[in-house]
């Protein structure tokens, strides 16, 4: 994410969710995923939607 004020910075909700779903992921997995996805959507942060394909670069691991 620039940091320089540019107009390509994240949303901070998104960002929000999208940490969310990274830590649901590392702890449990796909279960984890499901409920980060159910917490981000409860605080009103919105939900992450993941594809299948394993070389989408907004879904890939980064591990």
């Amino acid at each position: 994410m620039p940091t320089n004020g540019s107009s390509d910075r994240m949303d901070p909700r998104e960002l929000i969710a999208r940490r969310l779903q990274q830590a649901g992921r590392a702890v449990a997995g796909e279960r984890g995923s499901r409920i980060a996805n159910g917490i981000s959507g409860a605080i009103g942060c919105g939900r992450i939607e993941l594809c299948d394909d394993p070389n989408c670069p907004n879904c890939a691991t980064t591990d």
